[in-house]
């Protein structure tokens, strides 16, 4: 829930407003008081003040304790509680509460006690079969996103999981994106954090929005176990923790959600986590523990695999590129999964393939990519400068202020690339051009003759989409000119001027995707 606070003291008293949705609440206190202590079980406090605590719920149950300071009182103290499907949850407490606001998926409790310690329980209601949704590896596309809410909300299942890649690379903005997309979602969503949601000190943005990404709950029967795996390994703590979670629960059936799988399905395969033997260990345990299924995202795909007596679910197909053909399990999807008794269905559901927009691309790296938006591009390390270019002709064209991002930093978001590695540059009607390591990474003479290779957005002041021919491949020399001699001294043999004496003919107009190629 969105919402805005303003307080305002005057001769002691402190006015609150609430804006959510349309609405304003006014409560009036006496002198503010410290925050009351807190202490909560299946939930994670987000924010707290002296007049509000924010809780955001990560289980289908929650226990909560609040405990006022010496000589204080509860009295008019909310808890907002986000993240729960408000049409079935129950609360009970030791004290008097009035519920002021509820949307769906948030609800504000208002204290009315002369108490200085309050306990709250929240309770979800089961239903029968147990339903819920997986998806994973939007990478930041909203389009798939809102669709899976839609239907959310039009068939409740009991809760939806991500796992993981919610965004590019982990910024505010991108996380804001997602938030927005799952503004009105009206059951509850459970997250952990992607390797591309770590990137740029992502993760810790992820913890202050939702969270701890490593935890576990009960429903319906069953044990669900959510763990963190973004890094590429497991530590030990969380490997203890997973083997004490699984080994003490008792539920019928017990599933696990991380983002990396321990093993990539596909013949040949190498998209799964650094270290075999964590893998290893993680699947001695998922097997000695009894788990039923395993679902994890980052490969583009879905697949499923039952190499043990465990079930293996890749759902990697809710926005990013897809890294497999159709019949292979390269489909844009979410899986819905039914629990009856002792059965367990899981079904795939298609979402429809992403719209590709002029002010985006896609960036590929050797083993995992990702889309990024102009507003994406604006949020990383910008580079500005004067420059032209000659065509075939050796007339001078394109001077100007071009302003990006250097493609060596796109590159770094996805792994970078090898002296042996050639960088692929493709518009949207199809038009290539390749460049070698040097390109990208100049040394001294290089750098001279060519400058920084960026990805450039914007040109004298005008932004894509307005700027008609961005985005755009640019090179910034020192001197703001990229001869016809300059293009043939800093191509490969079989590149650029080496087969086609044009400078402009290397700044790729319309960039559509950026790839590094064997």
């Amino acid at each position: 829930m969105n919402q805005r606070r303003e307080t305002l003291a005057l001769a002691g008293i402190i006015l609150i407003c609430i804006t959510s949705i349309g609405s304003v609440y006014l409560i009036f206190t006496g002198n503010p008081a410290p925050a009351p202590e807190v202490s909560v079980r299946g939930g994670y406090v987000l924010d707290q003040t002296t007049d509000q605590t924010v809780i955001r719920a990560m289980a289908l149950s929650i226990q909560l304790n609040l405990s006022a300071h010496a000589g204080g009182l509860l009295n008019n103290h909310q808890v907002l509680i986000t993240n729960i499907n408000t049409h079935r949850v129950t609360f009970s407490s030791n004290v008097s509460y009035s519920i002021v606001y509820s949307n769906g998926s948030s609800n504000i409790l208002r204290l009315e006690t002369q108490l200085p310690n309050a306990s709250i329980t929240m309770d979800t209601s089961d239903a029968s079969p147990l339903n819920f949704y997986v998806f994973g590896d939007s990478q930041g596309y909203q389009g798939s996103i809102q669709d899976i809410v839609t239907t959310a909300n039009h068939l409740h299942p009991d809760m939806l999981f991500h796992c993981g890649d919610i965004t590019p690379f982990g910024q505010e903005k991108q996380y804001q994106r997602f938030d927005d997309a799952t503004g009105n979602l009206s059951v509850p969503l459970f997250l952990t954090a992607g390797n591309h949601d770590i990137k740029l000190n992502g993760g810790q943005r992820y913890q202050s929005r939702y969270g701890p990404s490593t935890y576990s709950f009960d429903f319906g029967g069953a044990h669900f176990t959510i763990f963190n795996s973004s890094a590429g390994d497991v530590s030990e703590s969380i490997l203890q923790w997973l083997e004490d979670d699984l080994s003490t629960a008792v539920a019928e059936h017990k599933f696990v959600f991380t983002h990396i799988p321990p093993f990539d399905p596909r013949p040949g395969g190498n998209h799964t986590l650094l270290n075999t033997t964590t893998a290893t260990r993680l699947m001695n345990i998922f097997e000695s523990e009894s788990v039923n299924v395993v679902f994890a995202g980052h490969i583009h795909m879905f697949n499923v695999s039952t190499p043990s007596t465990v079930t293996y679910v890749i759902t990697g197909g809710a926005g990013a590129t897809l890294y497999e053909t159709a019949e292979k399990g390269g489909i844009y999807h979410y899986v819905n999964v039914t629990v009856s008794g002792p059965q367990v269905r899981i079904e795939p559901v298609a979402l429809e393939e992403p719209s590709f927009a002029r002010d985006q691309v896609v960036i590929r790296g050797r083993n995992e990519d990702l889309t990024l938006t102009i507003d994406d591009l604006m949020q990383l390390p910008t580079i500005e400068g004067f420059s032209s270019f000659q065509n075939q002709l050796e007339n001078w064209h394109g001077q100007g202020v071009y302003k990006g991002v250097k493609i060596s930093d796109l590159l770094a978001l996805v792994g970078g690339m090898t002296t042996e590695n050639t960088l692929r540059v493709t518009a949207n009607d199809g038009y290539q051009q390749e460049f070698c390591y040097d390109n990208v990474y100049p040394n001294e003479s290089w750098y001279q003759l060519q400058g920084d290779m960026i990805l450039a957005y914007s040109y004298n002041g005008t932004t894509v989409p307005d700027w008609s021919t961005g985005l755009r491949l640019a090179m910034l020399p020192e001197d703001g000119q990229y001869s016809n001699g300059d293009c043939l001294q800093t191509s490969a043999p079989g590149m650029g001027c080496d087969i086609y004496l044009s400078a402009g003919a290397r700044w790729v107009r319309y960039t559509q995707i950026i790839e590094v190629v064997p």
